[in-house]
């Protein structure tokens, strides 16, 4: 019976209209009216946009001064009618630290290949940019974008690849890098070197992030373009700069930067890591970047695990120094094949009193000094190095290595390293202290 009803009822249901779509209601004598899609707004052509842009970017040249000739490049992007330029500060960082070797000049596309002299007015060095500003105005710049673009955004990248001239890339917005230490923006494009400095824009032209590096097959990394804003703005208000402004500017910047980082650590809980009978310090915070692993070697008549930790990140000084660095890492050694003694010498060989830390030069750098002491922490009994050494051009700052192993067992032991890169001396022994309080035995 209800079959039947069921049948009725459908044969006596209007028939939609053969030209109509799914979920239209039934024609009740007139055609459904489907309302129109909304027209698309298309973004120029990639062409037309380089050609409205592409005056508004220049070549940085670093030239040495005793030759006269060209030591690096870079790109650059005016941002004012004063001609304010904004680059990254590795592309400068030469003139701000031996400005009697070195002197920077732009080169604008278009413009013949003329030379203009620049001179360097302002830096952040913990971003990664600075400003250069030549003598004559300018009558076509970049307006700095107010906000970060919604993720998936197209952009298009700016400067001068591998010294080929001013170039466009297209790629996409990422979002900025999880968990980084240092601000910075995923950029699905090809950066390549001599694109450092360069701007990366909208397809409306606006400025949304400034070109800093790349990991190439198409994942580059730009400064966001808050970063820009805040040190363009500020160095429109300097009149007059030196080299010895720029270092004093560059090391408060980073006593700033490691307070920022010490007081971050300090007031996070130190979580552990369990390698053997121990624990040791953990992932301490979200920028930092841990890996573990134990090498399979048969032949070998121990063990040793290891585990570490790195910021990954660093701060540009010049070529040969980089700073703001968080790291360390554990090592496992045990053996149920050596006896004492054995054991004894193969864990001092791999223990060792050279600090290591970041690479730096004698100029920046005075040599390590070092405190040994054998002391007990967390009731185990541990040998410990201790050591600092000082930047000779920024007064205040210091690198320290901690080393330590444990004593407490005949055939196993951990020893643990700890670097910090760019610290002022008790920042690094706050820091030092409560790592090695995270240290403790199982058993």
């Amino acid at each position: 019976m209800l079959t039947l009803l069921l049948l009725a009822a459908l044969a006596q249901a209007p028939v939609p209209a053969a030209d109509a779509l799914p979920g239209d209601p039934p024609d009740a004598g007139t055609p459904a009216v489907v309302p129109p899609l909304p027209v698309a707004t298309l973004p120029p052509a990639t062409h037309e946009l380089f050609e409205r842009l592409k005056g508004r970017v220049a070549q940085v040249r670093i030239i040495e001064r005793r030759s006269g000739t060209r030591s690096s490049i870079g790109s650059a992007f005016f941002v004012s009618t004063e001609g304010h330029a904004l680059t990254n500060y590795h592309v400068i960082s030469d003139i701000v630290h031996h400005p009697e070797d070195y002197t920077a000049e732009l080169v604008r596309e278009g413009k013949d290949s003329e030379s203009i002299p620049v001179r360097v007015v302002d830096v952040d060095v913990v971003h990664d940019l600075a400003v250069i500003q030549q003598e004559a105005p300018v009558t076509d710049w970049f307006e700095l974008a107010a906000k970060e673009p919604p993720q998936g955004t197209r952009l298009y990248a700016m400067g001068n690849p591998h010294d080929l001239g001013t170039t466009i890339v297209e790629g996409t917005y990422n979002g900025l890098v999880q968990d980084a230490l240092y601000d910075k923006v995923h950029f699905s494009g090809a950066i390549n070197p001599g694109m450092s400095g360069g701007p990366t824009v909208t397809s409306d032209g606006r400025v949304v992030g400034v070109n800093v590096s790349t990991m190439g097959n198409q994942l580059g990394f730009l400064v966001p373009v808050e970063h820009a804003r805040e040190l363009a703005e500020r160095a429109r208000k300097v009149k007059e700069s030196s080299p010895s402004a720029l270092l004093a500017v560059v090391g408060s910047q980073l006593l700033d930067n490691q307070q920022r980082i010490t007081e971050r650590l300090l007031a996070a809980p130190l979580p552990t890591q369990r390698l053997g009978d121990y624990l040791l310090p953990g992932r301490w915070s979200p920028f930092l970047k841990c890996w573990g692993d134990t090498p399979h070697e048969p032949e070998n008549p121990y063990t040793i695990t290891s585990y570490q930790c790195s910021s990954e990140e660093d701060i540009y000084l010049s070529g040969a120094h980089r700073t703001g660095v968080v790291a360390y890492d554990h090592a496992y050694v045990s053996s149920d094949k050596l006896g004492a003694l054995r054991f004894a010498s193969l864990y001092e060989a791999t223990f060792s009193n050279d600090p290591g830390g970041v690479d730096a030069t004698k100029e920046d750098v005075t040599n390590f000094r070092c405190r040994v002491e054998f002391v007990k922490v967390g009731g185990i009994p541990t040998r410990t190095s201790l050591c600092l050494r000082a930047y000779k051009k920024f007064p205040g700052l210091y690198d320290l290595a901690l080393r330590a192993a444990t004593l407490n067992a005949s055939t196993s032991g951990v020893q643990t390293s700890l670097t910090l890169a760019g610290f002022s001396a008790d920042n690094a022994r706050a820091i030092a202290r409560r790592y090695l309080e995270a240290l403790a035995w199982t058993k």
